[in-house]
């Protein structure tokens, strides 16, 4: 059977036209690139990686990265600017480095949810006083796959919501 050449010399029209195709199938059928991507195939080592790096953020005061990685549901909840505030407001933040999280377990509760749980270090941040004293705590998180990530109830941040 002959085979019919295309613009790419060597490359059948199926072959060069497939990328066009892939695309234009994609757009018909309503699959937005973002839909088709899956939680890793071992979601708690990454969901605990996630979480520490959502950790470092706080940490740092990145509080416009770190409303990035909340849930859609709480970025409804709260605005940026209010999120901002009140996490500006907090007397305690993550401690840095090796102080700021110690994994206790990490258990898959579905495909896109996982349960991290660990010490979390504290110190104190800023003039204000805590309520409560800024050291080391047992806390516990479910992050959840969303649009692409590992994302965080951002309420599970705020002492008190």
């Amino acid at each position: 059977m002959a085979r019919a050449e295309g613009p790419v010399r060597g490359r059948g029209v199926a072959a060069a036209a497939a990328p066009g195709a892939a695309v234009a199938l994609a757009l018909l059928l309503g699959f937005p690139a973002a839909a088709a991507e899956s939680p890793p195939a071992e979601p708690a080592p990454a969901a605990v990686r996630a979480l520490e790096g959502i950790l470092g953020l706080w940490h740092a005061g990145a509080f416009e990265a770190l409303y990035e990685a909340g849930t859609a549901e709480t970025r409804r909840l709260l605005g940026p600017e209010e999120f901002r505030l009140r996490m500006s407001a907090e007397a305690c933040r993550p401690a840095c480095c090796f102080a700021a999280f110690r994994l206790a377990e990490a258990a898959v509760l579905g495909r896109e949810r996982v349960l991290v749980r660990g010490n979390v270090g504290f110190e104190l941040h800023g003039p204000a006083r805590p309520r409560r004293r800024c050291a080391p705590e047992e806390r516990a998180y479910v992050l959840e796959w969303q649009e692409g990530r590992w994302r965080l109830p951002l309420t599970d941040l705020l002492s008190s919501f």
